[in-house]
């Protein structure tokens, strides 16, 4: 006797033909089984067992169609279990890695492209970086995430990250060919410019969420802009913007000291991290970006840190000044007037280490 579905017995005709534990004649060919004898068998009619044998087996034979579709698809469940570990699973639209499907758009994959910066520039619109894409995946792969995640990193230094929407544009890899977009980082997104480091950086791809396939119609637009800024590849955003606040202030010294000090200079920003400025309070990832913004602007500015010169009255700012060194506390000023700068955004500030606070600052009228 053998066990069927749901672990209920069976028994075999003599044709071999598979019953119901309680089957007394065969539902296929009608054979009697003889293993399990109804109760009733002696005092059933001997003119009723014609009709009753053409009962079963038509009951036989609708049970039988049962059991054997049963069968198949337990067979086909089984199957597909124990295959499962080297079948690649389905996709969204149906498809494994590695398929292309009618409409000629290959699917998505679950290992993040490879992509390489082929040019970096920094432009009005922020930091521009050429990428060339290319998918691990055998099959190629598009990519229509609405949130994937680019880093740009020079080795451990972080350049720039953002969040980036494929939706609109899909970016189609096919197998062992290069697909490009131009990334945007706006201000806000990068920390390093194009002077700060030396070299193609390193991108990664961190894929987000994958949008339905309904929204992934392209555009045709080979440029994507950072929808805003994301975690960078090694640390915290504002722990970027302290190091690299501590880099520029380093790199701007020697010549700070070497041309302006005991000069005057304009000075057109100064500001610290938990500082409220206009019911905002300020972040490092926010004074490293007014900075930056400064920096692109106007020609010769530099950082200075307050703690490393006297003339400040306090020693936690960090402190943009811009131009060459001027000889009088008016010089310094008719640049900010030339440059149309509020009374109170810019104004003379001598720099030394020799002189105190009194008599340093000379403010517009």
């Amino acid at each position: 006797m053998s066990s069927g579905y749901d672990g209920a017995p069976m028994v075999a005709c003599p044709h071999g033909h598979l019953n119901a534990w309680n089957y007394k004649f065969c539902g296929q060919c009608g054979s009697p089984i003889g293993v399990v004898a109804f109760p009733d068998d002696d005092a059933v009619a001997e003119d009723e067992r014609p009709l009753r044998r053409r009962g079963l087996a038509v009951g036989g034979a609708i049970a039988a169609v049962l059991l054997a579709v049963i069968v198949a698809a337990v067979g086909f469940l089984m199957t597909r279990s124990s295959t499962g570990d080297d079948e690649a699973a389905p996709q969204a639209g149906g498809f494994t890695p590695g398929t292309v499907n009618p409409a000629g758009m290959v699917p998505a994959c679950t290992t993040a492209p490879l992509v390489q910066a082929e040019s970096v520039d920094m432009t009005a619109d922020g930091m521009t970086v050429d990428a060339a894409f290319m998918s691990q995946c055998p099959g190629g792969n598009t990519e229509a995430s609405t949130s994937a995640r680019i880093t740009v990193a020079d080795g451990q230094r972080d350049i720039a990250a953002g969040v980036f929407d494929f939706s609109t544009a899909p970016l189609t890899m096919k197998p062992g060919e290069t697909a490009r977009r131009t990334l945007v980082f706006p201000a806000g997104t990068y920390w390093r410019t194009t002077e700060m480091f030396t070299g193609a950086p390193q991108l990664v791809f961190h894929p987000g969420e994958q949008a339905e396939a309904s929204t992934a119609a392209s555009s045709g637009s080979d440029r994507l802009v950072a929808q805003t800024v994301a975690q960078p590849a090694h640390g915290s955003i504002d722990g970027v913007a302290d190091a690299v606040l501590r880099e520029l202030r380093d790199a701007d010294y020697g010549y700070v000291s070497g041309s302006l000090a005991n000069r005057w200079v304009p000075q057109i920003s100064a500001k610290k991290s938990g500082l409220v400025v206009n019911g905002r309070t300020l972040t490092s990832a926010d004074v490293l970006r007014d900075h930056l913004d400064l920096r692109e602007k106007y020609s010769g500015v530099r950082l200075v840190s307050s703690a490393q010169w006297t003339t400040f009255s306090s020693a936690d700012f960090w402190v943009t000044v811009v131009g060459a060194p001027k000889l009088s506390p008016a010089e310094a000023n008719a640049w900010c007037d030339a440059n149309r700068l509020g009374v109170n955004d810019c104004f003379a500030k001598f720099v030394s280490s020799l002189f105190g606070v009194d008599g340093t600052t000379a403010y517009r009228k």
